[in-house]
């Protein structure tokens, strides 16, 4: 943030990494390029079914979501993502066929995914400029959604992931 203020370009700036990280400016920022997105809803109580849940409350991250199918369960996962009522919660209503994609974009490259995949963490990358992301997709019979983008550890990289990071000029789909 230092050398942002002082006026040297940082890649991807703090307002890109914000803008990834929150769900509902991600997905809009996303369809606005053209990139095919969940439809989202902000609600502090009611959730349509079945749904992936994302908290918007200062502690979450997009990477802990809940996929909920019943009124039970859809009622926890509110409660715990609002902190009991005090934050408001995205959703986006899925079909029963739908189906949770992840996978690690690195400079807008993936591992072992077919083009469709390809070209959206190219787009991803080139809107937000995150050098590393998980993007999570939603896969139905409409295709492939973007659902949200989230952190990855190092940790949690594959040794071809890790390798592809330290060397990015290395050619991969």
């Amino acid at each position: 943030m230092k050398n942002e203020n002082e006026g040297v370009r940082i890649i991807p700036s703090s307002g890109e990494v914000l803008d990834a990280y929150i769900v509902p400016i991600c997905l809009e920022k996303a369809r606005l390029a053209g990139i095919p997105v969940c439809d989202w809803i902000i609600s502090y109580q009611y959730v349509s079914l079945p749904a992936i849940i994302y908290g918007m409350n200062y502690f979450s991250t997009p990477s802990d979501f809940f996929l909920v199918s019943d009124i039970v369960e859809a009622k926890k996962a509110v409660k715990h993502v609002t902190n009991r009522g005090r934050y408001p919660f995205c959703y986006q209503k899925i079909s029963d066929s739908a189906s949770v994609i992840k996978y690690v974009s690195i400079f807008g490259k993936t591992m072992n995914s077919d083009d469709e995949l390809c070209s959206l963490a190219s787009m991803v990358y080139e809107i937000f400029r995150l050098p590393l992301v998980e993007i999570i997709l939603i896969k139905d019979n409409s295709g492939y959604r973007l659902s949200s983008l989230a952190s990855v550890k190092y940790s949690q990289l594959s040794n071809d992931e890790a390798e592809l990071l330290q060397i990015p000029e290395k050619v991969v789909r």
